[in-house]
């Protein structure tokens, strides 16, 4: 069996026009003979291909069907013959990644990269450089409060040098956090070989499982290489990946992987369930076909996301602050005293931003009045903070966090203490660096 240390698991790009616009040739013909025509490419295409053999026949007898009963017979335009072609497709099998589409430029491409190696280094080169003008999709690297780490990259680039450099820089920047948060939610993909950036998770040379190539009619072992192939970076920090239901191909395999083989935490939606990698043929007349050819099995679950999508361990609509909070609970058990208060604050500060929780209105006077240099009011059931000592009159809303504790600005969270005679008494007033103040009510 042939070992590859490949990360097989999306879509296989070939030029410039994958960017997914249609360009209308001036000279194809878009007639019946060009139907029966595409009609027998896909046919044939599919049946050769297709990472499913029975589900191949299934879809081809079907178009066949379809089209002996005259349903495209009558169609002049091309882009809606490829809408019709693509329906029936899903009705027998519900692929993401299989898709038939009018893109004479796109085929054009795939022509000429298939002509020659002189062709294909010239167009991945052209597709290199277009990455490269965007940063190899790498959007944002931060080190959050409390020593989080913050990764957002939109797609996986092609294999080359200068990805390799970016990667490793973005890692390097982040191996010394206490936690790494990778944000995967517009993430649509992109390169099958994701450049090793799974390595940097993996202490050395690790299976991570094994993929079926219809093509070639083989199996083979899945590999990331590890330190070997990352100059001794290695993230061994508690990781949190977020997801949505845009999440997709390579960049759910890679969160896949990371949650079944190294332990990841993945928080947000279930992402879109696409998991076979993909190669465009050409299929004459200016369409091409998108045809999944290599199905992947994990090395623990042995099998893989297709049609399901990864599944969270925490289903949140809000993941970037649910993230942040999970990495600082579990850091406020472990941690010395000096720091509690600081995460607790960044604890609370964040729940404040998820959820407002409202007082009962016929409770609020409860917490009005003056505190020292401090004025609560309230109007139309929201309370309000005011420090009298400044010059401006202005008032802050006060975030509910909990029964008694607010949050105010980014600035003060103020928990209500020691109520009697219908009024609390005090108040704690806390600051993000951990200081605390009791203040009295102002008689």
């Amino acid at each position: 069996m042939k070992k590859k240390s490949i990360f097989p698991l999306t879509i296989i790009t070939l030029g410039l026009s994958l960017s997914g616009h249609v360009l209308c040739a001036q000279n194809i013909k878009f007639d019946k003979a060009t139907i029966k025509q595409v009609i027998y490419s896909i046919d044939s295409i599919i049946q050769r291909n297709y990472v499913y053999p029975d589900k191949a026949l299934s879809i081809v007898n079907f178009l066949n069907k379809e089209y002996k009963k005259g349903k495209y017979q009558n169609l002049t335009n091309p882009q809606d013959f490829a809408d019709k072609i693509n329906t029936d497709i899903h009705f027998i099998q519900d692929d993401k990644h299989l898709r038939i589409e009018y893109n004479p430029s796109l085929e054009n491409n795939i022509i000429k990269f298939n002509s020659s190696e002189s062709n294909k280094n010239k167009i991945n080169e052209a597709d290199i450089a277009k990455e490269k003008s965007q940063n190899f999709y790498f959007r944002k690297l931060e080190i959050l409060p409390s020593n989080i780490g913050y990764l957002e990259f939109t797609n996986f680039a092609l294999p080359n040098d200068d990805a390799k450099k970016i990667i490793h820089s973005a890692m390097q920047f982040l191996s010394n956090t206490d936690a790494l948060i990778i944000d995967l939610r517009n993430n649509r993909g992109g390169s099958g070989e994701s450049n090793n950036i799974l390595g940097y998770f993996f202490n050395g040379r690790t299976k991570i499982g094994r993929s079926f190539n219809r093509i070639k009619n083989t199996w083979s072992d899945n590999y990331v290489e590890g330190l070997q192939d990352t100059n001794g970076v290695f993230m061994k920090m508690p990781v949190y990946i977020l997801t949505s239901t845009k999440t997709f191909s390579a960049a759910e395999g890679f969160a896949y992987t990371l949650q079944t083989l190294y332990g990841a935490k993945i928080i947000g939606n279930n992402t879109s369930g696409g998991a076979h990698l993909t190669r465009s043929f050409s299929l004459t007349n200016g369409f091409v076909g998108f045809i999944p050819y290599l199905r992947s099995e994990n090395e623990k679950t042995h099998t893989d996301w297709e049609g399901t999508g990864v599944i969270p361990d925490i289903q949140t609509d809000t993941p970037l602050l649910t993230a942040q909070n999970e990495i600082l609970k579990n850091k406020l058990t472990s941690t010395n005293n000096s720091e509690k208060p600081k995460i607790q604050w960044l604890i609370n500060y964040n729940q404040s931003q998820i959820a407002n929780i409202k007082a009962d209105s016929s409770q609020l006077d409860k917490y009005t009045g003056r505190f020292a240099e401090f004025e609560i009011t309230k109007h139309d059931n929201q309370l309000n903070f005011r420090d009298v000592n400044q010059k401006s009159n202005l008032t802050f809303p006060m975030i509910g966090i909990s029964k008694n504790l607010f949050q105010v600005g980014g600035d003060y969270q103020l928990e209500f203490v020691n109520e009697s005679d219908g009024k609390y008494q005090s108040i704690i007033m806390s600051w993000s660096d951990g200081y605390s103040e009791k203040i009295d009510r102002t008689p």
